[in-house]
């Protein structure tokens, strides 16, 4: 299977281009009118009050704004002269702030009175909580280290100094700080000295896109790649296992077998400096390599190799290594269908080596370096106990069911590994034990797979509630946004920051401990105001920053979609960043890795009805964090598994039928989704859905009722129309820990499994799991580090 070529059957005429962009003059009604006034549907004159908001439900943090009436939020939507955003929100941030008042959300403290896991709760007072976490902390202190943070947060900030505080070294993460995963980022760090590169879409006229669903991942990317489609024409080649939104609007789609990206990068690196279309004057100024050393380093990457690897034709990739190498401005992205696999650091290089042979770095329409600003955290700062080291969390359980770890108590922030780790099902049993996890306190708004086998459940805010400062890599221009909310928290619900704030001070009740200097703010606000002013490159600006988004470069042109200066003129980017400074590597040069590819060998031994799972993100969900917001579960609540039509008609499996997804640790039963969609050697299943808990919408339960939830809080629209009742399965209890060496991803991509008809019996959602498997594959897996 190769995928298709849409340019040989999808030609858009002249008349049919001029036709769609044409509309007739609207009108300046207040939901058509950018960024403007709004107003109540039907009390006319009943204005609503417009803040700035930074919606932090991703790492992209979009900037935008919210519509407050009566101190409630009743609609969010884009800064349209935002210069990344420029008035465009993804579902999940239009909809987000529906989580401000939903009737299951946790509002006041919540002390367990069961046993861990039973679901039994009573309401205490912020005082008895702080009073209880401050004395199980001064009890550990004296080996601080046996105090652990699980820490999810899409930037650093309150755990870590909370942590550096109190002079632990035991954090661990969920996830990586901004955008992306700890293999693409090791890779770019080494090799660009960046986290981050950006592919300036709206001015490329072509992009090689590696195993990233642009379109419904990534906003702020989508729209300039969408804006790039229609005016520069650009041509959009999307390598991935999976017809995803993306591969389904390209001009080409590969359907490339799991994990061989870094050797079909390669054989096209190979081709293009074996046909002279590379930039060796790049090359030699600018990598520690000479063209000739790599042009040697490369020949071992052969297009047989990449075709025998890929299961594409050779010359098809030698067609499009040639056709990337010619086009200019060109850029290239990749994300976790490349680097989420083992050797995904490697994969991840030989994508980028694409962007460095031709010369496309730093270029208009090229890869370029990110623009962003560093935000610092508040001044003073606590001494770093973990020297800013990234520890994942994915060996957490199995570390301390091992005896590896002594834990004394454990904090959770915005993570929910007991549903979105790998081996779920492994991390529920560790938290239930309270002889490995004598106390636990998880911050969360609401009951989550985690938050049930919490001691102690202290609500945080959420987004909307939330006084915040961010800034992302997502546009050719840096820029900053401030959220300011006008609603207050809802019920009893604080800001996790004045948390960590009150427990200090209950640590170090009488300063002899010297810990709360390092927490001197008054409030979450002020928080954002030290950060603000702790940042060199901000801090003199901070009464314009505090105001939404800085700095202003314009207004949007709402014909061409592009910020304008005042003069009409559409604001220009720089470029050449690293012409007078270098490249922030030792060398200040591109630094090449060892360039290698190795075939996963469990892969290439595959049996029948043997199949790699792939698991994959939708666009209306945030993994575990919007699962209960009904406008978005309306549209996807559901994640079938994706087989290939084909292979589905010899396993005798129709659409809709039950099927057994069997791994080394357990089996699940879910329903097939047949398509000609995915390659026939991959089955995918998304993220985001089959929840045990979270609230009614979550578990399509409209008739639950959580014995916390503020009776007060109602939504008619979940009472009376909540339609579905499949909620949808989640596969992460049968999932092995499969760790990447170099950079200790989870290798989510690589995992084996045999599908088989359900069985009699089987009932849809049944996961069967042991967890002695799961600990054996773990010791195994140690065994061959």
């Amino acid at each position: 299977m190769s995928g298709f070529r849409r340019r040989s059957v999808l030609k858009m005429g002249a008349a049919t281009a001029a036709a769609a962009a044409v509309a007739p003059a609207i009108s300046q009604a207040m939901e058509l009118k950018l960024g403007g006034d709004d107003f109540h549907q039907i009390r006319t004159f009943q204005a609503r009050v417009r803040s700035s908001y930074l919606c932090n439900l991703c790492p992209y943090f979009d900037g935008g704004f919210t519509y407050t009436e009566k101190g409630q939020v009743l609609k969010c939507e884009g800064d349209p002269n935002h210069i990344a955003t420029r008035g465009k929100f993804c579902s999940k941030g239009l909809a987000s702030f529906f989580g401000a008042v939903d009737p299951d959300r946790i509002v006041t403290p919540l002390k367990r009175v069961g046993e861990r896991g039973e679901g039994k709760w009573r309401e205490i007072s912020w005082n008895e909580a702080i009073a209880e976490v401050g004395s199980k902390v001064v009890n550990a202190l004296d080996n601080p280290d046996s105090i652990h943070m699980n820490d999810g947060a899409f930037k650093d900030g309150v755990a870590s100094r909370f942590m550096d505080t109190i002079g632990s070294k035991s954090l661990i993460r969920s996830r990586t700080k901004s955008i992306g995963n700890n293999s693409k980022q090791v890779a770019l760090k080494k090799m660009m000295g960046e986290e981050f590169i950006f592919p300036d879409l709206e001015n490329s006229r072509y992009l090689l896109n590696f195993g990233c669903n642009i379109f419904e991942t990534a906003l702020p990317l989508a729209q300039r790649l969408s804006d790039s489609v229609v005016r520069n024409k650009l041509t959009l080649i999307t390598f991935d296992v999976r017809m995803s939104n993306t591969a389904g609007r390209s001009d080409d789609w590969m359907a490339i077998f799991p994990g061989s990206d870094g050797i079909v990068a390669l054989a096209m690196a190979n081709t293009i400096m074996k046909e002279g279309l590379a930039d060796t004057e790049f090359i030699d100024n600018w990598t520690n390599f000479s063209s000739s050393e790599l042009a040697d380093s490369l020949k071992e990457f052969t297009l047989e190799k990449a075709a025998k690897a890929s299961g594409l034709k050779a010359k098809t990739i030698k067609n499009i290594a040639i056709e990337f190498a010619q086009v200019k401005p060109a850029a290239v992205f990749s994300m976790n269908g490349v680097s989420l696999h083992k050797n995904g650091v490697d994969a991840e290089a030989a994508c980028q080596l694409l962007a460095v042979i031709t010369g496309n770095v730093e270029i208009r329409g090229g890869n370029c370096l990110p623009r962003s600003y560093n935000l610092a955290s508040p001044k003073p700062t606590p001494p770093q106990a973990d020297e800013g080291k990234l520890n994942l969390n994915y060996s957490f359980p199995f570390e301390v069911k091992d005896g590896q770890r002594s834990v004394s108590v454990l904090f959770n922030h915005m993570s929910n590994p007991a549903y979105s780790s790998p081996a779920a099902s492994l991390w529920k049993e560790v938290l239930k034990n309270e002889e490995l996890i004598p106390y636990i306190v998880d911050f969360s708004p609401f009951m989550s797979e985690t938050s049930e086998f919490a001691d102690l459940i202290l609500p945080d805010v959420v987004s909307i509630e939330r006084y915040d400062v961010g800034s992302a890599p997502t546009s050719a221009w840096p820029w900053v946004t401030v959220s300011n909310p006008n609603n207050k928290p809802l019920g009893k619900a604080k800001d996790v920051r004045e948390i960590f704030k009150k427990i200090v001070a209950a640590v170090d009740s009488d300063g002899s401990r010297e810990m709360k200097k390092y927490w001197a703010f008054s409030n979450a606000k002020d928080w954002v105001k030290r950060e603000i002013k702790a940042t060199p490159e901000l801090k003199k600006y901070y009464k314009k920053i505090r105001k939404g988004t800085w700095p202003s470069y314009g207004k949007i042109d709402t014909l061409t979609r592009k910020i304008t200066n005042r003069k009409g003129d559409t604001v220009k980017a720089k470029y050449g960043a690293y012409i007078n400074d270098g490249f922030s590597t030792p060398s200040g040069k591109i630094e090449i890795p060892e360039l290698t590819w190795s075939e996963n060998q469990r892969h290439a031994e595959l049996q029948k009805n043997e199949f790699i799972l792939t698991s994959f993100k939708v666009v209306h969900h945030t993994l575990s964090r919007t699962s209960n917001l009904k406008l978005l579960a309306e549209l996807n609540h559901s994640n079938p598994m994706w087989l290939n039509k084909d292979v589905a008609k010899k396993m005798g499996i129709k659409d809709n039928s039950l099927v057994r997804v069997v791994t080394e640790a357990g089996y699940m039963v879910t329903k097939a989704w047949i398509t000609q969609g995915i390659h026939p050697q991959v089955v995918g299943i998304a993220t985001s859905v089959g929840r045990s808990t979270y609230g009614r919408v979550a578990m399509a339960k409209r008739d639950y009722r959580a014995n916390w939830a503020d009776e007060s809080l109602i939504d008619a629209d979940i009472d009376f129309n909540l339609w579905w009742k499949d909620k949808g399965t989640n596969p992460n209890d049968i999932i092995p820990i499969a760790l990447d060496p170099k950079s200790g991803s989870q290798s989510w991509n690589d995992t084996v499994v045999t599908v088989i008809p359900a069985r009699p019996g089987d009932k849809y959602g049944d996961i069967r799991v042991d967890n002695e498997k799961h600990m054996a594959i773990y010791k195994e897996m140690m065994r061959s580090v």
